[in-house]
């Protein structure tokens, strides 16, 4: 298994998203791991074939988990019921994931040749519109208090960066030259 995607709920309950890359289907599990560190399995994207990236949880506590390869954001409410937010028809293969303080999730985007990736934003009804392209391999994202948005960069080739994007839109590089390439971000609450 691979940890695709990381989230603390207000319990600090730690939630890992894992991946298994079989040779005939992947699955992705969902769990969590309690502040004194026992796991226990909260849940599953329901597809074979799925690659399971971010996680991040809402204000009302639901999780929402991204399906890169099914092209699809489940929302798991506290109790681990499964429901379908944004599905295979708003054309998206969502990778990180970020709630703002108004409640809008954020989705880190890519599409090959990974030089033109996008952020979109879905309301809390699900109404998407884009929030920001030509990107470079966004993966990670993360809010501040002062609803800066940080992006985690992955290029193909070379070093990754942090960017850092204003509600406005303006666009910043907060730290760059990372060889490892980062991929996940958290701010302190």
């Amino acid at each position: 298994f691979f940890a695709q995607g990381l989230a603390i709920d207000r319990s600090d309950n730690v939630f890992l998203m894992m991946t298994n890359p079989g040779l005939r289907f992947s699955i992705a599990l969902i769990y969590r791991f309690t502040p004194d560190g026992r796991p226990s399995e909260f849940g599953m994207l329901p597809r074979p074939g799925t690659e399971g990236f971010g996680l991040a949880f809402d204000s009302a506590g639901n999780l929402f988990a991204a399906d890169a390869t099914q092209g699809t954001i489940y929302e798991f409410t506290p109790d681990g019921t499964r429901s379908v937010f944004v599905g295979p028809e708003a054309g998206i293969g969502p990778l990180g994931l970020a709630f703002d303080l108004f409640g809008n999730l954020f989705v880190s985007t890519e599409m090959f040749p990974f030089t033109n990736d996008t952020i979109f934003e879905f309301t809390p009804s699900a109404v998407e519109s884009t929030f920001a392209t030509g990107l470079t391999g966004p993966r990670g994202l993360a809010f501040d208090s002062a609803s800066n948005l940080f992006v985690a960069e992955i290029p193909l080739s070379g070093p990754g960066d942090i960017l850092t994007i204003t509600p406005d839109g303006t666009r910043t590089v907060f730290a760059s030259g990372f060889n490892g390439v980062p991929e996940y971000l958290a701010i302190q609450p």
